[in-house]
């Protein structure tokens, strides 16, 4: 049973939730195939944990404008990047999307199920990531060339004997797009400019604006897939915007469900990890942990079990390096349930 069949089977109106976002976000989409939101409020304060030991505690102020996606990177927006590079560079295929390779003539289609661009992409590496970025920054480009450089160096993404990596993990000056870091992942899904107020700004626990977390629930039913109670591949059928009553105070949505969001930053010294937190269906975490500021967990570089929102510059505003100079770029988002929670790694 295709999941929409199983998503009416439990709510009537799902559906037509499913159609109206995918069209309202259609509509938001701006030239270049994203739907962009400005995180301004810029030195707004940082998120003071109550626990200061806590990774995220004095984490989340930024002291410049940027932009980030509102949705996680889909099916419709990787499968260019594929279409042109899946024999060249090895694993940019998704382990979940929305897309297939037809075996007779080899060409990558979308997968005949409804809103098949709209599902999110999920399976991807930091690495290849961050080869999407440079891609997106050299303007699409039909070259591996431009892959390789533009916002990320390829070629420094090497292990050493110790295991511990030297990945540029820092986009480049003039960078238009990038993967976000931690403080914009966190001011973009937490914070809040009005939280006691008009202009005193403040942060929400979770994900959906509010102190309290998100409830599991198949669209129409409830706030996130996260814990839904269907079989995982049933659950990544449920395509992007299904729950567009679900936002951050910037009007992000899917903070809660989709995939795992990577993020960059550069922490045990010269060992650059993949932090994200959250949730997706399928894996076993406690639910009251869901979308919670202050957990995350840690993958490494090549580990391909997330998915990608992105972060870009604001045309005409100054670069990324002329505001803030090598600042470190993190990853985000949903946590599994074989991850352990940062503070508890090592």
């Amino acid at each position: 049973m295709k999941i929409k069949d199983e998503i009416m089977n439990n709510t009537g109106v799902a559906v037509a939730l499913l159609a109206a976002c995918s069209v309202a976000t259609s509509a938001r989409a701006q030239s270049d195939g994203f739907d962009w939101v400005t995180i301004t409020d810029v030195g707004n304060d940082p998120y003071a944990a109550p626990e200061p030991w806590r990774y995220t505690s004095g984490r989340g102020s930024v002291d410049y404008e940027y932009r980030i996606s509102r949705l996680e990177v889909t099916t419709e927006q990787w499968l260019p990047f594929v279409r042109l590079f899946w024999q060249d560079l090895n694993s940019i295929v998704p382990t979940h999307w929305g897309a297939y390779i037809d075996p007779p003539t080899q060409t990558w289609r979308l997968r005949p199920v409804a809103d098949a661009g709209m599902l999110p992409v999920d399976g991807i590496s930091w690495e290849h990531a961050a080869m999407y970025v440079n891609w997106l920054h050299n303007g699409r480009r039909s070259d591996v060339a431009s892959t390789q450089s533009g916002v990320y160096d390829v070629s420094t993404f090497t292990t050493n004997p110790d295991f511990t990596f030297n990945h540029q993990i820092e986009p480049a000056p003039g960078a238009k797009y990038w993967i976000p870091s931690l403080d914009e992942w966190l001011k973009a899904a937490h914070y809040d400019p009005n939280r006691y107020g008009s202009g005193q700004g403040g942060w929400w626990q979770y994900v959906n604006s509010s102190d309290s977390a998100p409830v599991p629930g198949l669209p129409g039913e409830g706030d996130t897939t996260a814990f839904v109670d269907l079989p995982a591949s049933q659950v990544w059928d449920i395509p992007l915007g299904a729950y567009p009553h679900v936002q951050s105070p910037w009007g992000l949505l899917d903070l809660s469900g989709g995939t795992d969001e990577l993020i960059s930053e550069d922490f045990y010294g010269a060992r650059s990890n993949i932090l994200t937190d959250g949730t997706f269906a399928g894996y076993s975490r406690v639910s009251e942990n869901l979308d919670d500021i202050i957990f995350f967990a840690t993958r490494e570089p090549g580990d391909r079990t997330a998915g990608l929102r992105i972060a870009a510059a604001i045309p005409g505003a100054p670069t990324l390096g002329a505001l803030v100079g090598a600042s470190p770029f993190i990853t985000r988002r949903r946590s599994r349930s074989n991850e352990s929670q940062l503070e508890n790694s090592s």
